[in-house]
Parts: C-alpha cells; sequence; structure tokens
C-alpha cells in the first residue's frame, strides 16, 4: 500500500461514525466491535487474558449523540471469579467463576447511601435484606427479599445477608442482570416482582459489580471503592446500561 493509501485508510477510520479516534486500532473491546449492545450508550466492558484468569481490566464507554463511543472510565484494574470467568450458559452455581456475555446493568444497592447514580432504582439496604439462591425455593431464586417471614420457604443457609458484607464489598454495588427471574418489576425497595419464568436454579446468581475485597470474587466483578462510587454516578437508566464481559482475545466474537 503506498503511503498515500496509507493516509486516506487513517483518515477514513477516524472519520468514521462510531469510532473514538483516541481508540488507536480499534481494539477488540471497543463497543463497535461488540454484539448485542443493542440501543445502549453506555457500556461497561471487562475484559481478561484469559479464561481462567481472575484479575481483569474494566472500561467504561459513552456514546454521544453523533453515535461515535468515547472511553469514559478506565482502564482499571478490577477482579472476577476465582476460578476465571465461563460463557454465562455454562456457568454454574457455586463455580466461582463470572458469567461471559452481555447483560443489563442496574439497579443499585449498598450499605451506603445513594452517592447519586441516575438508575432507576438504588437500595439502602438495611439488617432485614437477604439475596437468595435456595434450589429447593425456585420463585426466590436469584431475587432480594428485604425480610424473612415466618412463611418463607427459602433457607437463610442458601442466601447472602447483604449487611454481613456491608462493611466492605457491598459498600456500593449495581445488579448484573444475569439469571433473573423473566418478566422482572422492582419495586421502589429492590424486591425482584416476577411475572414470568424464575431463575434457572442451575446456574447461580447475585452477580454484582461491587467494591474489591480482599481478592478475587465469588462470580462478581470488582473495583475499588473510589471507583465504584465513580461508575455509580455515571451510569444512567435512560442510557440502557449494559455490561460485557469476557477474555479479551475472544469477547468480539461472543
Amino acid at each position: 500500500m503506498t503511503s498515500l493509501a496509507l493516509v486516506v485508510s487513517a483518515l477514513t477510520l477516524a472519520l468514521s461514525p462510531g469510532v473514538d479516534t483516541a481508540e488507536a486500532g480499534v481494539p477488540p473491546f471497543h463497543p463497535t466491535r461488540l454484539g448485542h449492545v443493542g440501543d445502549s450508550s453506555q457500556v461497561v466492558v471487562v475484559t481478561s487474558r484469559g479464561w481462567s484468569a481472575s484479575h481483569a481490566t474494566l472500561r467504561a464507554y459513552e456514546q454521544d449523540a453523533g453515535g461515535t463511543w468515547h472511553l469514559r472510565h478506565g482502564p482499571w484494574a478490577a477482579r472476577v471469579g476465582w476460578n476465571g470467568m465461563v460463557r454465562a450458559g455454562e456457568r454454574r452455581q457455586g463455580s466461582g467463576t463470572t458469567p461471559a456475555g452481555t447483560f443489563g446493568l442496574g439497579p443499585g444497592f449498598g450499605s451506603r447511601p445513594d452517592p447519586g447514580t441516575s438508575l432507576n432504582r438504588y437500595r439502602h439496604f438495611d439488617k432485614n435484606d437477604y439475596w437468595v439462591y435456595d434450589p429447593k425455593d425456585p420463585k426466590t431464586y436469584n431475587v432480594l427479599e428485604p425480610f424473612r417471614s415466618t412463611r418463607a420457604s427459602w433457607r437463610t443457609s442458601w442466601a447472602e445477608h447483604l449487611q454481613d458484607w456491608g462493611s466492605g464489598q457491598y459498600r456500593y454495588a449495581a445488579v448484573v442482570q444475569f439469571n433473573l427471574p423473566g418478566d422482572v418489576h422492582w419495586s421502589r425497595r429492590l424486591r425482584q416482582r416476577v411475572a414470568g419464568e424464575p431463575a434457572d436454579t442451575r446456574r447461580g446468581g447475585g452477580i454484582f459489580l461491587h467494591v474489591n475485597g480482599s481478592g478475587a470474587t465469588a462470580g462478581c466483578v470488582s473495583v475499588s471503592k473510589g471507583r465504584m462510587v465513580t461508575l455509580l454516578r455515571w451510569l444512567d437508566s435512560n442510557a440502557e446500561p449494559r455490561v460485557v464481559v469476557g477474555p479479551q482475545r475472544v469477547i468480539s466474537s461472543m
């Protein structure tokens, strides 16, 4: 290719709609190369070096009115499951893996008050709140229960008492919409009112974007507290935010 042709090719790329000129070479994790982002104009991309890695990198992109994607936050260090990532359809409860794929993002919750997010809901949880994963009670599987009544059929041994993590990972969090029950409607208190099919009790739940703990996660994605607050303040439900998770070498083909 001649020098003139190279210059023309570079200018064509720089002027193409949907491409952020700051992203030289348009890497595989850039939103223009990702499928399933739909109408989203905010995309959080989490990549790792391979399926078994528990360390990852988080980047947050936003699309402007002209259709061009811009890197707004990152790259930031992140943690994922202690057993790395696995394709979402293959994910199993208790496996210590982070589901790879594209998911909706939100609402938010935490032991601290709303830091100023534009997500439609933010739950400042209290000592009564549980996130339930009891396979013997499908109707509440992967559902937030704001209290456990005497008539509840789920077992506390199969639920996360959110307050137990309130001084650490769950100071601030957002729900990654993996394996949620069908037709979820979030109440003001974030209770999931389910009109459709229950979640798949084999695949696990409680996949969140949250504050770092001491190491790898049980399947969530985590970043530092300050960066989690930054993300919550940036996220806007009107932008239909999504999170895309996967090893860097395959993320654009997932």
